[in-house]
């Protein structure tokens, strides 16, 4: 939830509660007012009403609007509210009971005050306020709404930079200037925390890129020396299988930092420049390369191209990825030796036969995780794949029954 939405959103929450108590407050005070009024009428009339009296004929003063009984006690001076029924309607009276004596005879005179206007006026008011109040607060609303969301531009034009930043550009990353402190304080924080990891970027980068050149010159040359030991003729059998184990070492560590170096240039946004191409005829070209490897490991392929789909990526990465999730299908099979391939719903499936994970699924995507059972694999393969995934925002997710499924998910 955005912070201007939750703003609002408390706003409202708050309005619409002081409208409710506060319509309630007011039309019990109204009522209250106006209950007062009558009561100070009722007893005008009360006076006017004894003033008038005649002794000899009281009841005489009976009307719609005066009753007047005769009574054996006293009773106490009482205002009250009753209905009366006029026309078939319903209609709400204030009533004054007092006491009156005429020789030696207790009557009781009830006096009504019709409170139809009174009711009507108090409605008038209660809507009046409630609607000024009602129009006051929404523009209070939108003035505030406009007021917090000039506030927060500086803010959501902080977030969009820090989106769209790249690493890889030599540009250093600019914010807009703030008059809020508190935005202003956050600028300079973040401000000053880009500087510091971009200067720790540049520094990873270049001793990663330092350390991967260097290592493959003294490679290089360890692989020449083992080379040219092995034409010696004088070397026993033994010498020999110790030189060709060296050799095989030597070339697997120049492998790994191949592949390092090659993870690293992608972690870095290397590969920047991209193209449309057919992924359909990539992997028939693909498939094409391994089909020696399928044909020597007995492995059947079963491909399922329903949909050509279109890709837009880097086409050296994208020859690189489905390179390794092949050569990882046929280097991790089994006995059953079966791979399957699809392409549909722009979505690239590849399923292998092949035994259970050594270690948790979700480990698969990580370096040098890889089976027990084949020592060819150097465990950065799927590495590989996980990082151009990511760098294109592809979606790739692994399942295992009584397959491996890898499956690519590519933008539309």
């Amino acid at each position: 939830m955005k912070l201007i939405t939750k703003s609002s959103l408390t706003f409202i929450s708050a309005s619409v509660l002081f409208f409710l108590v506060g319509s309630i407050i007011m039309y019990f005070s109204v009522r209250t007012i106006i209950s007062s009024n009558l009561n100070d009428t009722l007893l005008e009339k009360k006076i006017n009403l004894e003033k008038q009296i005649e002794p000899d004929n009281v009841e005489r003063f009976y009307s719609n609007d005066v009753f007047v009984s005769k009574t054996n006690s006293e009773i106490t001076s009482s205002f009250s509210d009753t209905v009366l029924i006029e026309n078939g309607k319903y209609i709400l009276y204030r009533q004054l009971h007092f006491h009156y004596v005429v020789a030696n005879q207790n009557y009781r005179i009830t006096i009504l005050q019709s409170q139809t206007k009174t009711d009507l006026l108090i409605a008038k008011i209660v809507i009046m306020n409630v609607g000024l109040a009602f129009v006051f607060f929404l523009i209070l609303f939108f003035v505030n709404r406009h007021s917090v969301k000039n506030t927060l531009k500086v803010f959501y034009s902080t977030i969009q930079k820090l989106e769209e930043f790249d690493w890889n550009n030599n540009e250093r990353l600019h914010l807009d200037s703030a008059q809020l402190f508190e935005i202003k304080r956050m600028n300079r924080v973040i401000q000053k925390m880009a500087d510091t990891i971009r200067k720790d970027f540049e520094l990873q980068k270049e001793y990663t890129e330092n350390v991967s050149h260097e290592l493959q010159t003294p490679l290089a040359i360890i692989s020449t020396k083992i080379d040219e030991m092995m034409q010696s003729d004088n070397l026993t059998k033994h010498q020999m299988e110790q030189l060709a184990l060296l050799m095989e070492t030597t070339n697997r560590l120049s492998k790994i930092n191949q592949a390092l170096i090659f993870l690293t240039k992608i972690d870095n946004r290397f590969y920047r420049n991209g193209s449309t191409f057919s992924l359909n005829q990539l992997l028939k070209d693909k498939l094409e390369l391994f089909s020696d490897s399928v044909e020597e490991n007995n492995i059947k392929m079963k491909l399922n191209l329903l949909d050509t789909t279109h890709i837009y990526m880097d086409k050296y990465l994208a020859e690189t990825m489905i390179d390794n999730l092949i050569r990882n299908a046929i280097l991790h099979n089994n006995n059953t030796k079966e791979i399957s391939i699809s392409i549909e719903n722009n979505c690239f499936t590849i399923s292998n036969s092949g035994e259970e994970l050594p270690f948790p699924p979700e480990k698969i995507f990580d370096r040098f995780s890889k089976s027990t059972t084949n020592k060819k694999s150097l465990g950065i393969g799927l590495s590989v794949v996980k990082s151009i995934c990511e760098l294109y925002h592809f979606k790739l997710s692994y399942y295992s029954e009584n397959s491996h499924t890898f499956i690519i998910k590519f933008k539309s």
